[in-house]
Order: structure tokens, then sequence, then C-alpha cells
């Protein structure tokens, strides 16, 4: 295995990169009037590809004077093509893009558009002014070419231009994310602050690649970019506030409000935020960073925020990154609670089986206020620093509730009962001769950490050749904690009662830093090579103090006064790492592109541990080697492959490993197990597509591989008489999966399409069978194989023109689960039939969504099925664009749960919880933007 390992590593040591040469597909054609053949100059053609629902790569060019335009399109797919000029009426053509690695041209040939009297009419015949100019390798884009409503937000502007989209919050550009930059240098507030400004600001917008610092030293392109947006303020915008405020009533009470505030600077913005709810929402809003989120199930919160920055450049350092500075200071609270069911049934090897039902309830109190900082610099023209701080400070207090049962049956006598009937049932009902146990539990904890992160890297560059960089980090944190459980337990079998108070109070401290050093060097103009080398060390501290007592005397003001040694716990654990990563790819010709990694890590630990009565000191080696490598293969213009496999290694926690036992929950006993070993596993990927260039379709096949090798399971031993498990974790017997999967995409003239993603997934586990009654040490578990068979199917039939959008969707998951005990078997289903439209009448815009969940093969029979499930809202903008009146109305027949499943060799668990639904929800939203300065002002001019 050594020598396999290092023949790998000298083979990729041999594997350097070689840049690939980008082109892209061609269009051309000629525009004339239908009726006279006089040529058109200026008419607009645009491009659109929907790669996938919600996708919209978009691209535009205008006609010269011969009426001839040539346009290039960076996405392989379907692409409809518009044609139009004031005073016609559009025409649509549809064909086949094959994406920005073929250079063909496809000719479009003569496209006459019709002209038309009404058209006249509506619009407001303006000078034309170019939409697209190209200033050497930069697209530029003249915000007067593109119609806009009055107050119109920058978003909306960006949204037009051709191959920008947003997808999942952020903004891509021909599907790679954008970099926003204003005046050359990084925009501050990233993406949130679009929706704020105007689109009145901005005087030019460009779009470009920007090389990676070392590309810009060295000349050579290392293939490490960003795709860049660079707005250019007009004068007199800058140094303004711009902001919205937004409020909302939801029923039941609910409300939300939020105010957003930034001065838009080229030296020094500002941004603020502030909002307040209690509509279960956590917003979280700093410089680069947005995060919207649930808090819980349900819930309330307020945050605040303000974030500074400033910006300066170094002396002969104009071609590259601008000097910056920020901070941000921010504080959020919340309180978060939520309630949920679960249903346990767990399999015993030729006896009877068990079935638990639990409810909960969780409350959260939390307030977390941070503070942060950040520094990048040019020292000089061939040095940079980059320094960050963050603070961070948390007080939670929490509290748990939960009630449970379990009873025992025959496999081929299961009946589901609920917790209500489990916990009223009385000596002489069926049900309560097989309870087994029953529990009631309350928790409370509170809570405080503290962290200090600090990271830093300085990056010297060689000349024309390269660069090196030493970078690392230090992160500090301490926890305190202090938890109350109480439990009172009924053992139905031994026909006993337990009343149980618990306390303890938990430090924990923790040192984790890193240095680590990387050199990436070109050889000639071809050949480039990186390696990086990363050492790391930390220090954990561990000390918990526990104490317990079943007789109510010794409790005092409701904590226990007597110690558990057995569940006291003190640990010093101190890790040395060092990680070696090496990278590269070659290019042996063009169609073929081969990147090989190799990652090397070792490791050291030591744990001082004690626990209960175990006292030891461990100390463990680790070395793990994880190659990998991926091809891909573009055998023709309609044609490309590629492959891949990866092997990866899992190291076990090194306290995982140590024979310790935790007895804290009285019916869950878990233990280490100081066999425990490494997993590993491999997975193999081959990908194949390929294209029909007049039928309009794109087809995908993919087929996977994954083989598990020595997987960690849980073993569970089972007291009958008194319910109570213990568990350890141990390796188990590998098993594998197969995964077949079939995408096909068909345009069906202008404006209908046709989608189905298939995938067929078999695999095969073990788990290990629970132990029952038997405590011997030397006692071998039964495996038992579990067979799964899966089919997913997302099935949508869309039709869409500029103002309607109709969709038919269908969504399938099927799993056939079987196992060596057919009385395990199950085979559960779910289904979502539904239709969806979207309506933009302006100024309005209705969208309504209908759909029929259905589930069956689930023991928790609330699962089962039909459910109809509904959606509706109806927005209005007015005042210029500036306010936004909205009605949304969410699961309007209150049919929605969420569900979740779980399913292993010897157990499947259903989970059921709540969440805010079924309710009506109007908001309110004003924008304030600033008016231009009169006067002269400076042009900011922008480095690329």
């Amino acid at each position: 295995m050594e020598n396999v390992i290092k023949k790998l590593f000298v083979a990729m040591l041999l594997c350097l990169m070689q840049t690939a040469v980008c082109t892209a597909d061609t269009f051309k054609g000629k525009i004339v009037n239908a009726e006279t053949g006089e040529i058109l100059i200026g008419a607009t053609v645009r491009s659109e590809i929907n790669p996938q629902p919600g996708w919209s790569m978009q691209n535009s060019a205008e006609t010269d004077s011969t009426g001839c335009f040539m346009l290039d399109s960076g996405w392989e797919g379907r692409i409809m093509f518009t044609f139009s000029m004031i005073g016609y009426k559009n025409s649509r053509k549809v064909d086949y893009a094959y994406g920005p690695e073929v250079k063909d041209t496809t000719d479009l040939g003569t496209i006459r558009l019709q002209p038309t009297a009404l058209m006249l009419q509506e619009v407001e015949v303006k000078a034309k002014v170019p939409r697209i100019t190209m200033r050497g390798d930069t697209i530029v884009f003249n915000p007067e070419a593109f119609k806009l409503k009055e107050g119109a937000r920058l978003d909306e502007l960006i949204k037009k231009l051709p191959g920008v989209q947003r997808r999942d919050g952020k903004l891509y550009w021909n599907d790679k994310p954008i970099r926003l930059m204003m005046n050359g240098k990084d925009m501050f507030g990233g993406d949130q602050i679009l929706e704020q400004l105007p689109a009145d600001v901005a005087d030019k917008l460009k779009v470009y690649d920007r090389k990676s610092e070392l590309a810009r030293h060295t000349g050579n392109d290392d293939g490490d970019e960003d795709h860049v947006l660079d707005i250019q303020v007009k004068p007199g915008f800058l140094d303004k506030w711009y902001g919205d405020i937004e409020a909302q009533y939801q029923t039941k009470k609910r409300y939300s409000g939020a105010i957003t505030a930034s001065r838009l600077s080229d030296q020094d913005p500002h941004m603020i935020y502030a909002q307040a709810n209690n509509a279960n929402r956590y917003v979280d809003k700093t410089i680069g960073s947005t995060s919207n989120r649930n808090i819980d199930g349900d819930g309330k919160s307020q945050y605040g925020s303000y974030n500074y920055q400033h910006n300066w450049q170094t002396k002969g350092t104009q071609q590259y990154t601008s000097n910056r500075f920020n901070i941000s200071a921010n504080m959020g609270h919340s309180d978060g609670w939520n309630s949920g069911k679960t249903s346990t049934e767990t399999f015993f090897p030729n006896q009877e089986h068990t079935f638990g039902v639990k409810d909960t309830y969780r409350y959260k109190h939390n307030l977390k206020p941070q503070l942060e900082a950040k520094l990048f610099a040019y020292t000089d023209s061939a040095n940079t620093i980059d320094v960050k701080v963050k603070a961070s400070y948390e007080k939670s207090r929490k509290s748990y509730e939960e009630k449970s049962a379990s009873y025992g049956y025959q496999p081929d006598q299961f009946a589901y009962h609920s917790l209500k009937e489990a916990l009223d049932a009385k000596p002489g009902d069926a049900l309560y001769d097989r309870l087994i146990t029953r529990d009631s539990e309350y928790e409370s904890t509170d809570l405080q950490q503290r962290g200090l992160n600090i990271s830093y890297i300085w990056q010297h560059f060689i000349g024309k050749k390269g660069s090196f960089m030493l970078g690392g980090y230090t992160n500090l944190s301490g926890t305190n904690e202090d938890t109350h459980t109480n439990h009172d337990v009924e053992y139905l079998r031994e026909q006993r009662n337990e009343k149980l108070w618990q306390f303890y109070d938990r430090s924990e401290h923790n040192l984790n830093t890193q240095f680590g050093a990387s050199f990436e060097y070109w050889l000639g103009k071809k050949v480039y090579f990186n390696v990086f080398d990363n050492v790391r060390l930390s220090r954990t501290r561990v000390a918990r103090n526990f104490f317990s007592d079943t007789d109510e005397q010794n409790v005092v003001g409701g904590t226990p006064t007597t110690a558990d040694p057995a569940n006291t716990t003190r640990r010093l654990t101190h890790k040395w790492t060092n990680e070696l990563t090496v990278k590269s790819t070659i290019t042996p010709v063009k169609a073929l592109m081969i990147m090989p990694m190799f990652k090397w890590n070792y490791s050291r630990e030591k744990a001082d541990f004690h626990y209960g009565p175990l006292d030891t000191t461990a100390v463990r080696t680790s070395n793990t080697y994880e190659p990998s490598i991926f091809l891909k293969w573009k055998m023709s213009r309609v044609r490309n492959m590629d492959i891949a496999f990866a092997y990866n290694t899992s190291v076990p926690d090194l306290v995982s490993t140590l024979g310790y036992r935790n007895t804290i929950d009285p019916l869950h006993i878990y233990m280490g197990n100081p066999l425990l070993r490494n997993s590993h596993s491999h997975t193999t990927t081959y990908n194949y597509h390929r294209m029909w260039l007049r039928k309009q379709i794109v087809l995908g096949l993919t087929a996977l591989y994954n083989k598990d090798i020595n997987p960690e399971a849980t073993l569970y031993s089972y007291n009958s008489a008194t319910g109570v498990y213990t568990s350890k974790p141990m390796n188990v017997k590998g098993g594998d999966m197969w995964k077949f999967a079939f995408n096909y995409d068909q345009g069906i003239g202008f404006y209908f399409r046709l989608m189905n993603k298939f995938a067929l997934e078999t695999a095969k586990s073990y788990g290990f069978l629970t132990i029952v009654d038997n405590n011997a040490a030397d006692t071998h578990p039964e495996l038992n194989k579990q067979k799964r068979l899966g089919i997913n199917n997302e099935f949508e039939f869309s039709y869409e023109t500029e103002k309607l959008q109709l969709t038919l969707f269908d969504r399938l998951e099927s799993n056939r689960y079987r196992y060596d005990d057919a009385s395990y078997n199950t085979t559960p289903l779910f289904n979502s039939v539904g239709i969806s439209a979207n309506l933009h009448l302006a100024p309005f815009e209705v969208f309504v969504q209908l759909s029929d969940d259905y589930r069956s093969g689930y023991a928790t029979s609330a699962m089962n099925g039909h459910k109809l499930k509904s959606m509706a809202s109806v927005r209005w903008s007015f005042c210029n664009n500036k306010c936004m009146l909205s009605l949304f109305a969410d699961d309007i027949f209150n049919k929605d749960i969420w569900y979740e499943s779980e399913y292993s060799a010897f157990q499947r668990q259903e989970y059921s919880t709540n969440y805010i639904h079924h309710y009506l929800n109007l908001s309110f939203r004003y924008r304030f933007d600033a008016k231009a300065k009169n006067g002269k002002s400076t042009t900011i001019s922008s480095r690329r």
C-alpha cells in the first residue's frame, strides 16, 4: 500500500497546470424591414438560456450600420432569440448554443420585422444610445439604454444585464459568482445594498474578469479570477444616505419592522441596520454577509448592527487591489421555542420489538454581541498583509421538556398508540400490560460562551514568477454551563418508580492555532506548481462536576447535593497536526483536462482523561492519505464526459475510543469503545452530456459508485426488564451504493419547456441488531443487512411569456427497504403534484401555488394520506416604485406539517415538528433616496 501511495504522489507532482483558453459559441444574422426590405440599424437582439428552472442566462446585441449582428453565448443549452425595435413587432427564433469551450458560428439568416403604428405610440422614441460597448476585454453597459420604471432600484437594472442572474440570493454572470465593485473598489455591503440604491446612481456598468493578485503581478494566468461587476457611480451621488423602511403585520398578532441605511462613499462608506419581530425570523447583516433564518419553530428577535470601512491606495499599487480597513459591531437577541413528536421502532432478533413515542418542547433565550475588524493593505508593490480579528460573547438560557413512553409487541401484531393513550393507560388495560417505561423529563441550562479569533496572512510576490505566503490563525474560546435535570421514570415491568434530580457545572477552554506556508511558481508560460503545508496545534481542557439524588431530602432549592463520581469528568487534550496538499492540472491536448490532488495528514494526540472510575492517559498517532483525480474530455461540440475519483479517511474522535461510561440519562447509557478504528470510503463518478441541435434536446447521464470501508455504526444493548438502552460506537461491515441519473430537457416551440430529472439508487449497508438481556463482554452482535432501492423524480412542464408563467410539477420520493428479517421491511413514499402561476400586470404581480402532497408507508398514522397545500400573494408597487404593498397567504388549507424519517438496519424513526404556517402577512416597504448634488463633482476613475 505504501508503494502504491508513493507512486500516486510522484505521479501527481508531475501533473502540472496548463490554463485552458475559453472561447464562445457565436450567432450571426441580419435584420430588415419585412415590408420594404430596408436594413434596420440599432435593432436589439436578445438571447436567453434557462439551464434549470429559476435560472436565466441573458445576452444582447444591436445591429450595426449594415443591419448585421453577432452575439456570443457562454452557456450550453436551448437558446431563444428575441428580435425587437421601436415601431416594429417582436420576432422570436429558437436554436442551440454549445457553451464557452466551442468556437462555432451559426447563421440565423435574415430576420424580417413587421412595422406597427401601435408600438410607435406606446414607446417614446429617444436618440439611440448603444447598450453595450467593448473596451479591450471589458464589457461596458450604458444604463440609459435600458428601459426602467421611474424609481427603479439598482438591482432591477442589473437583472436586465445580459448574462447576469440572481440565484439563491447571490448574483451570477454566465453561471459564475459575481464580485461587486464600485469605482474599482470592493463594494461595501455587497449584494444587499443593491436593493436600496436607485438605478440613477449608475453612470456605467463594467463587466470583466479580474485576475488574481498573483496573475496581475506575474502577467501569467493561473486560472484564479473573479467575475467582476464594477458600478461606476455618477458624480454627485456619492457621500449620501440611501435605504428602506419595512413594516409587516401577520395574523395571530405577529409583527415585523426593519430599517436599513447605507452611506454610499468611495472612501468612507457606512451601513446601519436594525430589526425587531415576533414572526420567528433572525436577520444578521454585516459588512460582507447577510443571513435570514428561522429562530426555531416559533420565536422573536431584535438585532442591530453598525458597519464602517475606509479605503485608500498605497503608492505604486494603483493596478492592484485597494487597501481597506473595516469594522463591524452588532448585537442580537432572540427567544425561540418549538414542540415536536417522535416515534421510534427498534428491531430485536427473534423476539418482540419495541415502539417508543415522545413529545418534546424546547425554549431558548439568547443574547449575542460581536465586534469584528479587518485589514487588507499593500505595504509596498510586492508585499501584502491581511489581518482579521473577531470577538464574540453569547449568553443563553435553555429549557427542555419531554414526555415519553415505550411498549413491546410481536412483529406481526403491531398497533400504533399515541403518547396520550400510553400515558393514560391503567392497570387492566391491554396497552398497560405491554408498556415498558414512561418518563417525564425537565432540563434547564444557563450557558455562557466567549471567543476571540485572529487570522493573519503575509504574501510576497516573486517578480513575474510567483508568490510565497505565510499565514495562520489563533482562536481562543471558553464555555461555562450549569444544567439542572429532573426525571420521573416508571419501570412498569419491574413495577417501580424513580425520581431523579441531577445538576452539573461544566467548563471548557480551547486554544487552536495554525501556521502554514504556501508556494506557487510558474515554470515558463504553461507550467504552474502549487504546494502548501499547515501545522495546527490545539489544547482543550474540560471539567464537569456532577451531582445526583433520588432522595428529595438531599435536594436544596431544586439542586441535588450528593456528588456523583461516576459522571464527574476531567479531560486535557493536546493535538498536533500537519497537513500537506499538492494540487495540479495538466491539459495534454485541447479536449482533455486532468486534475489530480493529494493530501497527507499526520496527527499526534494526547489525552489525560478521567471519567468516573476511568483514569488514563491516551496517546494516538495517525497518518491519512486522500488522493483524488478529475478528468474531463470534450469529445465533440455536442458531447462531453467527465470522470472523478476520490478516496477519503475519517478518524474517530479520540474520546470515543476511550472506555468511559456515561449514565446521566437513566434510560440511555453511552459508552466509549477502545477498539474503534478509522473509516474509509472511495467514490467514483461518471457524467455524460449529449445535445441534439435542432430538436432542442439536452440529455445528461450520471453513474456513481460509493464504497464504505469499516464505517462507524452504533451497537445497542437492551434490558427488557427496565427498558434501558446502552450504546457504543463500533465499526461495521462496509456497504456500497450505486446511483444512476437521467436528466432530460426539451424546448417545445417558443413558450413551452419540458424537464425531467430521474435518479435510481440501490444501496447495501449493515447494522448491528440490538443485544437483548446479555451483558457478556464477548457477545457477538448479529448483523442485519439493509437493502434500499430509491427512486427520485422531478417533472416540470412550463409555459412562460413576459407577463405569465405557468408550471405543472410532480416530485416523487420512494424508498423500498428490505432486511434479512422480512418483518422489518417498509416502503415509505412521498409524492407532490401541483401547479404554480405568476402573473405580471404592472404595477401588480400575482402568485398562486397549489399542490397535493401524498405520503404512505409510515408507522405514524398522521403522516399518511393526502394533504392539500396552497399559498398565494399579490404585490402592488406605487410612488414611482419607492413604495410596495404586498399580501401573502401561507398554507391556506392549514394542512402543512413538517415530517422527516430515518431508517437503519436496527431502527426506524419518524419526526414531526411545529412551525409557523397558515397565516396572512401584510407588508409595506418604503425606500428613501438621496438626490444628486448640483454643481461640479470629481469623477472617480476605476482601477482594474
